[in-house]
């Protein structure tokens, strides 16, 4: 059996309407269900939402990584998916969370927009690596206020 960790880093745009709160309460019911199913899965990680945008890293066995990750892409509340990597990993970044918050903001955090402005693959690979170390220390943070 394989043992291998794979890491998939992306941004979507959010459908969801309303005012932050609206969203901050649907936000809340994603992360309810997807702590519950992802502890099931073997799935780590941490999500974002910042400006209108997700911004998700997703941990776990590859098949498990896979199909939660076509789960999102099918899900009507994002648009615009956009792969930043999927790559196998040595260790996992969010290995004590099932799924993170790293926060719900209004405005879009500037090193956010830094990485989605990443116009070719070598780019959006390293903004893929940039958006794991922007979420560890946001999720840090958001934790630390808790």
């Amino acid at each position: 059996m394989n043992n291998q960790i794979f890491s998939i880093a992306y941004f979507s745009k959010s459908s969801i309407k309303g005012s932050i709160n609206d969203v901050a309460r649907e936000i809340e019911s994603i992360l309810t269900l997807a702590r519950s199913n992802n502890k099931e899965q073997g799935i780590t990680g941490a999500l974002l939402y910042s400006g209108g945008y997700f911004s998700q890293v997703i941990e776990g066995p590859m098949d498990a990584v896979e199909d939660l990750f076509e789960t999102i892409q099918n899900d009507p509340r994002h648009t615009d998916v956009s792969v930043l990597h999927f790559n196998p990993i040595p260790n996992r970044s969010f290995s004590d969370w099932s799924m993170a918050l790293a926060g719900i903001e209004d405005t879009l955090f500037a090193s956010i927009d830094a990485i989605l402005k990443s116009p070719d693959e070598l780019e959006s690979e390293q903004a893929g690596t940039a958006l794991i170390n922007v979420l560890y220390d946001l999720v840090k943070r958001h934790e630390g206020q808790v």
